[in-house]
């Protein structure tokens, strides 16, 4: 008989089975949720839709999610979470301005990429994220999460103390500049990519503050 202590245990950093596998229902469920808002609007669409283009019953539904305006939160946070990841694999050599636009261009594009979503699904979602109340709650909360990644990573790169006021500031200007970006590329008043849009936004930061 094998002892409790000697199963073998997840490894440090890496999550079990089951959260993968939560996550994985969750962004499933978010693509579902957002093509069915694309199509019909935001407020024509119904839990019971969701569920029902997801395949899941009612119960199910609010097991991953706390509501409506929950269900995009997994694709809200696909290109923040791809974005600090890059960031903290950048090489250190790298100015933190330039570290930033880089990571930021290189990891959404393999984000959206890998999970399929087009720019024709992520601008109404962005647009829908920025102008309904619901959704923007759960936008914002995004982006606080990221805000909230970024402090550590700076701190590393920058040889400071993540408690600095400096990493703090830093980090919420990038993250705001990204944010801010995104809304202006979602409403059509940035041409060219949400890459591009980050660029343009970080420059001008750079140009008037410390990045």
């Amino acid at each position: 008989m094998t002892s409790d202590r000697n199963r073998t245990a997840p490894a440090p950093g890496r999550p079990a089975l089951s959260a993968t596998r939560r996550a994985a229902t969750r962004r499933e469920v978010a693509m579902v949720a957002a093509h069915l808002f694309a199509e019909n609007g935001y407020t024509a669409t119904t839990v019971d839709d969701i569920a029902a283009a997801a395949g899941m019953g009612l119960r199910t539904f609010y097991r991953y999610f706390a509501g409506k305006e929950d269900v995009v939160a997994p694709l809200l946070a696909i290109g923040t979470q791809a974005w600090s990841d890059e960031l903290a694999s950048c090489p250190p050599e790298l100015p933190l301005r330039e570290a930033l636009g880089h990571s930021y261009r290189t990891a959404t594009a393999a984000a959206l990429a890998d999970e399929g979503i087009a720019e024709s699904l992520l601008r109404p979602l962005l647009r829908a994220a920025t102008e309904l109340p619901a959704l923007r709650a759960t936008w914002l909360r995004v982006q606080h999460d990221c805000e909230t990644r970024l402090i550590p990573i700076i701190a590393a790169r920058t040889g400071r103390a993540p408690d600095d006021l400096d990493v703090a500031l830093a980090a919420a200007m990038a993250n705001t500049a990204v944010r801010l970006a995104n809304e202006l590329w979602a409403t059509g008043n940035h041409s060219g990519s949400p890459a591009d849009a980050v660029d343009a936004c970080l420059a001008r930061l750079a140009a008037h503050i410390l990045l």
